[in-house]
């Protein structure tokens, strides 16, 4: 026998006497197997031969049924003109005959014309097969088959289930014409009782599922659909067009038990029990026997490996007996002690390391102790050896008295601490060079704190015990970013040192500053083992030097830079505005009438004035902006990257300079007195161009100079051509804000078109009609209208008169149904009383609100989704309607724009202008087009100029069109000349009622 098969056996004797168990229990199963198995197979013979005949019972039926059906066919065949009376007379004879045939129909073609009997069947008269999704694919299939199709049993068009049994009709003569079918219902309740399926069903258990005419699996229609997958018998029934498959399985499942089987259960059991105890003791008493005899010659191995490993350790062992005579060394005892192996066997422990074992034998019970000596001993080279002795005693129980226990042997242990001994003086000399003026600590290589020296105490507040398990994170001081730290690191890792100065937190919160040294130390893989830091506080020092640069660049008086940092940062700043590209500007501000107050309140009301300018000014800019003194009562602003263009940058410089000046026209409280101030500002814009500092700083000054000629509290741009902008605007903004009272807007209207061409409406757009500039440009003024505020009343009024037109045109037969789009900008609309305003316009005018729409481009709609749709629903509730403007060229959500009550989406003429030549402005226009109509939203395109254009976007499902092709933007009275020869035009083309008659 193999011997690691035997080894296993004894390791795991039970798992190998159940083995035994086992394969007399397979082969006992092998024969109950065998059993069971002719038992099942005689019950399944006895199955199939009741489904057999079942079977034909079930074919002898749908057989009878079909012969009848036949009998019709056969007639409508002969006689295409067959009549609905003698269809029904034949048709009764049929179902007379056969009780399960439910109802005839005769299908003329594919529309079912004649049904027997009509009652209860009226709803297939008229049915046409090519509009019933689920038959028709059946009946298509017994026209190109050319064969007779069985369906079901399914849902009837007259309600109710059943087999439906369709049988083609060819002409008789012609027999390539199909005149139609004979379709004929049978109940599949009676032919099912025909067949004694009821008393077959207290026998087995049984299902039934059809595969229809189109070859897939049908459902079960009968008993239950898991015998299909319960091991069942089955059988199938062959009809015209599908089958019909039979599953059968006894009640219970198939029963293989029987007398034998049992027996043979029970006798095997009993069988396996005996073989596995036998097994098992046999066993056992073989593995105690191979035990016994591996422990004895392990004993005899451990002895012998003993006595090896005592000779080759490094440390000396020494076995004495109880009176303390060596009995055995080894030699690394004779290397540490200085004698040869017979020399001190012959010598005792007390005369070999005494006084102190001498002491130790002499006192009794100081021998039932643990002893560690340490001594030292010069060798034969002169070299001082340190030694630690470790005596052990090993006691015995007394013979007649097991409490009491004497000492048998000692065994005694050498070991060489002449190392330890040098590295404890190293280590003292460590600790006091430790102990420096310079803060120390020593971590290891994730910056835990492992020491620290009594200069980081008295430098961070720290003790030693506070910061020992620490991370250094203890000491940020949050002044210093993830980038700073990450610097450190990266030169840490590439060279082992870091040397700098940094913010640390002492222990009561005082950020501090240090002056920092870092070292890694590495093992002897090359790895950081530890990192050690040392450092001095230099926050006195930090603090004189931001003392002498506070002196040296900032103004003591208004703590703003002085001269020397601006020209700084304006060397600075120029460099980086013709690296990107941005442009900036120079304010340069002078107060006016500073003079006066200094001669007439002292020098002391001056400086309390300087000092509130300069807080006033700093107060206007951003926090990256630079406001300097200068020297005297003159400022500079320094506006860095305001933009990449110049006549947007220019505007918000001016921007800025107008809040300065306003905030200096403010009243100053200069303790007893009140004081009104202003200034003049020059301003200076630079970018691309490379001007000196000099030159931009001296362009500022003529600037300023120009707005003190001007009358003061004024500002003025040196760019000549920039002022004149700034006075245009300024006149622009006094002209507007009287245009309203003046009456000088008007209101064009731009005609909107149907498909037809027909007026819907109209788009009211905003005119200036200045009395010297003429008509002005919306696009110079409606910016302008948005930035004051004064969009506002001019929007009120832009749909208040449009509201109005649309109650003039309310009793004009031609102009009573047409709809006009107001234009609604995004300040009008976020104003919290535009609903209000709108419902009150409605009121006072009486316009129809169904006959106003609102445009609002996406910008509005997409800001503040949840207050936009809430206000939006509200004015939908008055009946007025919505457009989204310009769509398509903004950043539309669907998600939003499912949510919003709009009613129209208005193409932008951006996608109309080249069509159809460009090929991705048409897919963006049917993109739209489809999405409207997705979204139930009506279509508009604006911009359309063009018969190809009109004629592309008709093609692709647009129905509104608004463009100069039909109409450019004219005043009321000439639109509504236009609409009144549009109408009569129309009805010169229309033909007369006689020529129509005739």
């Amino acid at each position: 026998m193999d011997a690691s098969f035997t080894g296993l056996s004894y390791k795991y004797p039970k798992l190998f006497a159940l083995g035994a168990a086992l394969i007399v229990a397979m082969i006992l199963w092998a024969i109950d197997h065998n059993e069971r198995e002719l038992a099942i197979q005689k019950q399944k013979v006895e199955v199939i031969e009741k489904l057999v005949v079942l079977r034909a019972k079930l074919g002898t039926g749908m057989t009878s049924n079909i012969s009848a059906a036949r009998v019709l066919a056969v007639n409508f065949a002969t006689k295409p003109d067959l009549s609905e009376h003698e269809f029904n007379v034949l048709a009764a004879e049929v179902a007379n005959a056969n009780p399960s045939i439910r109802n005839l129909v005769l299908v003329k073609g594919t529309v079912a014309s004649y049904v027997y009997p009509y009652k209860g069947n009226e709803k297939i008269l008229g049915a046409d097969y090519r509009k019933l999704p689920k038959q028709w694919p059946v009946y298509q299939k017994m026209m190109d088959e050319r064969a007779i199709q069985i369906a079901g049993p399914l849902t009837l068009v007259q309600g109710g289930t059943g087999l439906v049994v369709r049988i083609p009709v060819y002409q008789h003569e012609n027999h390539e014409a199909f005149l139609g079918s004979i379709a004929m219902v049978v109940n599949y309740e009676p032919l099912l009782e025909q067949s004694d399926l009821k008393e077959l069903q207290k026998e087995i258990n049984l299902a039934i599922r059809g595969r229809d005419a189109k070859g897939s699996k049908g459902e079960v229609f009968l008993g239950d659909d898991q015998l299909f997958t319960m091991g069942a018998v089955t059988q199938s029934v062959v009809l015209p067009g599908g089958s019909w498959e039979l599953a059968a399985l006894p009640y219970g499942g198939w029963q293989g038990s029987t007398r034998l089987s049992r027996f043979i259960e029970i006798f095997g059991f009993i069988l396996c029990l005996m073989a596995w105890l036998l097994s098992y003791q046999s066993l056992l008493r073989r593995r105690q026997r191979e035990l016994n005899e591996r422990e004895l010659k392990q004993s005899e191995a451990l002895l012998r490996l003993r006595n090896e490993a005592l000779s080759a350790t490094s440390q000396g062992v020494l076995i004495a007996s109880g009176d303390g005579h060596i009995n055995y060394v080894n030699l690394a005892a004779c290397q540490l002690s200085g004698y040869d192996q017979d020399s001190l066997q012959q010598k005792n422990l007390a005369d070999l390391f005494e006084p102190a074992v001498a002491s130790l034998f002499a006192d009794e019970n100081a021998g039932r102790k643990q002893m560690v000596l340490e001594y030292s001993r010069t060798t034969e080279e002169g070299r001082q050896l340190w030694l630690e002795l470790l005596l052990t005693p090993v006691y015995e129980p007394d013979e007649k008295n097991l409490q009491i226990q004497h000492v048998q042997q000692y065994v005694a242990l050498l070991r060489d601490i002449t190392d330890k001994k040098l590295a404890d003086q190293e280590l003292q000399i460590a600790a006091m060079a430790f102990e420096t003026e310079e803060g120390i600590l020593i971590t290891d290589a994730n910056l835990v704190i492992l020491r620290v020296n009594h200069a980081f105490t008295r430098i961070t507040g720290y003790e030693s015990d506070e910061a020992v398990g620490q991370s250094t994170r203890m000491l940020q001081s949050g002044r210093h970013d993830e980038l700073f730290y990450k610097q450190m690191w990266d030169e840490i890792r590439l060279n082992n040192r870091w040397h700098g100065e940094l913010w640390n937190r002492r222990k009561n919160g005082e950020i501090y500053s240090e002056r920092l040294v870092i070292s890694a130390v590495l093992g002897r893989d090359g790895k950081v083992s530890n990192y050690v830091g040392s450092f001095n506080d230099i926050t006195e020092h930090k603090v004189s030097e931001e003392r002498i640069h506070q002196l040296a660049f900032y103004d003591p008086l208004t703590g703003l830079p002085n001269r020397r940092l601006l020209l700084d940062r304006l060397a600075r700043a120029l460099s980086l505005s013709r690296r990107h590209q941005r442009y900036g500007a120079i304010l340069m501000i002078d107060l006016d009438n500073f003079k006066t107050l200094n001669d007439t309140q002292g020098h002391y009301m001056g400086d309390q004035l300087l000092a509130q300018i300069g807080k006033r000014i700093h107060a206007c800019v951003r926090s990256d902006d630079t406001v300097s003194r200068t020297g005297g009562d003159e400022f500079v602003v320094l506006l860095e990257g305001l933009h990449e263009e110049l006549q947007h940058a220019a505007d918000l410089a001016e921007n800025v300079a107008e809040k300065i000046r306003k905030t200096l026209s403010e009243t100053f409280n200069l303790g007893h007195i009140d004081y009104d101030s202003s200034g003049s500002m020059g301003i200076t814009m630079f970018g691309v161009e490379a001007i000196g500092i000099d030159e931009l700083l001296r362009r500022a000054d003529m600037a300023m100079y120009q707005a003190k000629a001007s009358g003061k509290n004024n500002v003025r741009f040196f760019d000549p051509s920039m002022q004149a902008a700034l006075e245009f605007r300024t006149a622009m903004e006094t002209d507007l804000r009287q245009a309203l009272a003046y009456g000088q807007f008007i209101l064009h209207y731009q005609l909107q078109v149907s498909a037809l061409g027909d007026p819907i409406g109209a788009e009211v757009l905003l005119r200036w009609r200045h009395p010297v500039r003429g008509l002005v440009s919306p696009l110079d003024f409606i910016p302008l209208a948005e930035e004051t505020g004064m969009i506002l009343p001019i929007g009120l009024w832009v749909l208040e008169t449009a509201c109005k037109q649309i109650a003039t045109w309310k009793d004009d037969p031609v102009k009573s149904g047409m709809q006009l789009a107001v234009n609604v900008s995004a300040r009008q609309f976020r104003h919290p009383g535009f609903v209000d305003d709108v419902k009150r316009i409605l009121q006072e005018t009486g316009a129809n609100p169904i006959l106003l729409k609102l445009e609002l481009t996406e910008s509005v709609v997409l800001e503040d989704v949840a207050i936009v749709i809430e206000k939006m629903q509200a004015i939908k509730i008055l009946g007025v309607g919505f457009s989204m403007d310009d769509f398509g060229t903004g950043y539309s959500s669907l998600s939003y724009l499912q949510r919003l009550p709009l009613t129209q989406l208005k193409i932008d003429r951006s996608f109309v202008h080249n069509l159809p030549d460009d090929v991705n402005n048409a897919n963006i226009v049917r993109t739209i087009i489809s999405l409207g109509a997705s979204l139930d939203l009506n279509v508009i395109a604006e911009g359309v100029e063009t018969e190809q254009q009109r004629d592309f976007l008709l093609q692709s499902g647009c129905q509104a069109y608004q463009g100069y092709l039909f109409c450019k933007p004219v005043p009321i009275e000439e639109f509504d000349i236009l609409i009144a020869s549009r109408h009569e035009q129309k009805k010169a083309d229309s033909p007369s009622v006689e020529n129509q008659v005739s």
